[in-house]
Formats: C-alpha cells, structure tokens, sequence
C-alpha cells in the first residue's frame, strides 16, 4: 500500500507511484511543489538564508522525476524542510519560523512577535490529515520505530541523503529525521 511504502521508505514505491502518475505530465509535479511554496526563501531574519533550489523540467535528466519525489536533486535548508512538516503537524498551514515571542528591555516587553502566515492550505483537510497519519504511521510501524513513545505519539519521517561530494559522485551518506510530537497534538518539532 502507499501507506507501506511510506513507512518502509520505499525509494522505488515512491518512484513507481510517481512515474505512473506524473511521467507525461512532468509540468504538473512540477507545479504542484512550486504550489508549496517551496521554491521559495522563508524570509527569516537570519541573514544568508540559502534559496531552495528546485529544478525547472527543461533541466531534468531521466531519473529527475522520480529523484525528485525522494528528495534528491531538490536544495532545502533543514529550516526550510522543517516548516513544511510543521505545516503538516498545523493542519496545512505554513507559518514563518519565528525565534523569540517577545523582546525584553530591563524585564519589560518592547516588542511581541505574532505568528505570520505564509500560506494558509497547503491541501485539502483529507489530505493533510492523510499525511499526518502517514507520518506517525513510519514511527509505528516503519523506519522509525525505535523512537516510538509509550508516553506520546511522533509523527515524521526518516530519510538519507549523499554527502561529501567529490569527482562527480557521493562519499558517504546522513541519515535523518524530521517530524513532530506529540502527534495529536503538536508541541515541538
């Protein structure tokens, strides 16, 4: 099931799912990321934010579609990828990372900070609550079992990415995980 695949992390699951959906109409895939917002700087206030770089297709090679939909030959800072799982966890809503809820001069409050919507639907309700469940459904069952909690559901998802590139090809490989707890609830991410 998607669901499997999704929790096993299955690169070839995922590449067969999209191909078989988006191969004559890579424009769309295309589009449907850059409908994310993804393509784009959050805007935060640390200086020298890194630009995602996605690729236009008239760029892409004959693995970029199904590379893309694992992650690989797309450019996010981990800041970047964090918001949009955080946009899962608020029920599609993108918010802009913010790092201080208020500014302090001897003890009193000078300036509070709200939080600013980039983006309020990301997707559909039935969608985002499927993603949400596919996220906790990796820590249950899946890649990320071993930080299952007795006392809390997590929702993420694990991942792998080439380093250390050298002469044109990869020297070694990060795992990762990105995600949020409690599931049903979110507090930290």
């Amino acid at each position: 099931t998607v669901q499997q695949i999704f929790e096993k992390s299955s690169n070839v699951g995922v590449a067969e799912i999209i191909n078989t959906n988006y191969f004559k109409i890579k424009s769309m895939f295309l589009q449907r990321l850059k409908s994310f917002g993804i393509d784009k700087s959050l805007n935060t206030e640390i200086p020298g934010e890194g630009r995602p770089l996605i690729k236009e297709v008239k760029e892409w090679s004959g693995i970029t579609l199904p590379w893309m939909s694992i992650g690989y030959e797309v450019l996010m800072t981990p800041l970047q990828l964090l918001t949009y799982y955080n946009a899962i966890a608020n029920n599609g809503v993108i918010v802009k990372p913010k790092f201080a809820k208020t500014l302090k001069k001897d003890g009193e409050v000078v300036q509070e900070f709200s939080p600013v919507i980039i983006k309020s639907k990301i997707c559909s309700p039935k969608t985002v609550f499927t993603l949400q469940k596919m996220l906790e459904g990796v820590v249950e069952n899946g890649t990320a079992r071993n930080i299952k909690s007795e006392n809390y559901k997590i929702a993420g998802k694990t991942g792998t990415v080439q380093v250390d590139y050298s002469g044109g090809s990869a020297r070694g490989h990060r795992s990762s995980f990105v995600g949020y707890f409690p599931a049903d609830n979110p507090e930290y991410s």
